[in-house]
This record gives C-alpha cells, sequence and structure tokens, in this order.
C-alpha cells in the first residue's frame, strides 16, 4: 500500500479564523479579509495557480476598504501559520520508517508552497504534487490522475486521506482508496490498523 497525503489540516494546521486572530487589526478588517480573500474565489484561483499573490492583493485592494499593508501581512499570515501536527508527523515517520512509500497531493499556491518547502517532513515523501504548480486542483479527476501516472502508482493499492469529502469522493470514483480525515486519535488509529 502506498499512501498520498493532504497538507492542510492532515499534516499542516489550516485555520483561517486563527489566522485573523493573530493579526492586530480592526474586527471589520478581519470580516472583510474573511470574505474578500480567504473565502474568495480568488484564493482558489491562486491555489490553481492562474493568478499570483501579487494580482490577488490588487483586486482585494479595489474591491474592499482594506490597504495592501493589511492584505500582505493575512498572506504572510496564512504561510507562517502552516505548521506540523505532531501526531500527523508521527505517523509520517513511522510509515517512512516501515518502507512505504509517501506521496503528498495539496490544493496550494506556489507563492505558499515556495515558502514552506524547506519544513523537514517533505523530506518523507517520494514524490509531491502542489496544484499551483500544476494548473489543476482538487477535486477535479486530471490532478489525482497526474499523480498516479507521474509516480506509477496504482490506485487500488493506494491510500488517498484529505479532509475534504469532494476530493474523497474523486478518489473513490478512480478506484482509490478514500480516508476522510478528521484531526481525530481515532483517525490516527484507523489509519495504523490500515497499513500496519
Amino acid at each position: 500500500m502506498e499512501i498520498i497525503f493532504d497538507l492542510g489540516n492532515v499534516v499542516l494546521d489550516w485555520n483561517i479564523d486563527k489566522i485573523l486572530m493573530s493579526l492586530d487589526i480592526s474586527q471589520e478588517e478581519r470580516d472583510l479579509l474573511h470574505t474578500e480573500l480567504f473565502k474568495h474565489q480568488d484564493w482558489l484561483d491562486m491555489d490553481q495557480g492562474i493568478q499570483s499573490e501579487q494580482l490577488v492583493a490588487s483586486r482585494v485592494v479595489a474591491r474592499s476598504n482594506l490597504k495592501r499593508d493589511v492584505i500582505e501581512q493575512a498572506l504572510l499570515a496564512a504561510k507562517t501559520s502552516l505548521t506540523p501536527i505532531p501526531q500527523s508527523i508521527q505517523l509520517m515517520q513511522d510509515l517512512y520508517n516501515a518502507g512505504i512509500k509517501m506521496y503528498c497531493l495539496s490544493n496550494m499556491s506556489s507563492e505558499t508552497y515556495e515558502y514552506i518547502k524547506t519544513q523537514k517532513f517533505f523530506d518523507l515523501f517520494d514524490g509531491i504534487v502542489i496544484s499551483g504548480k500544476e494548473k489543476c486542483m482538487k477535486p477535479d479527476a486530471k490532478i489525482f490522475n497526474l499523480t498516479i501516472e507521474r509516480y506509477d502508482l496504482s490506485p487500488s493499492e493506494t491510500l488517498f486521506i484529505d479532509d475534504s469529502l469532494p476530493n474523497i469522493s474523486t478518489a473513490c470514483d478512480l478506484g482509490i482508496l478514500g480516508f476522510h480525515f478528521k484531526r481525530r486519535n481515532a483517525c490516527y488509529s484507523k489509519i495504523r490498523g490500515l497499513l500496519f
């Protein structure tokens, strides 16, 4: 069995509310960042690699009362917030020690990946696919097929771990074994039960 890991909320912490609360700004600015940046189509376009951070920042300035430095603070805070989840890193280390091959398939902008890619756990992966670099993203079957073909994976012998049900659904449609991750102790126990 080989494993494909998502990153956000599986391997790395991702919490928009926490990011917003870390900023020294007004509640009105937080609310605007929430709707006009993090929950806007522009964010997905960054993840898909069809818009740059700088262009998105300009677009947010144009459609809101937010100052550019506030938007750039939020973009940086989003990157620095992506810290490893200790239990997940331990699981990955155990899988690595057992000789199980692991891959990464994540929806993430190129800029964010470039910022975080020096984190040590990336060395545990046998292959990494980032949506912003491939110009396509989950749940599109195209990025799953790209991952399977690039690393010569057998879908029926591959476990895909993600926190998003639409992503899991696409994986299952392609014959991949999907595991809906909920960041609970029981999830780690179930994964270990499948693999050890």
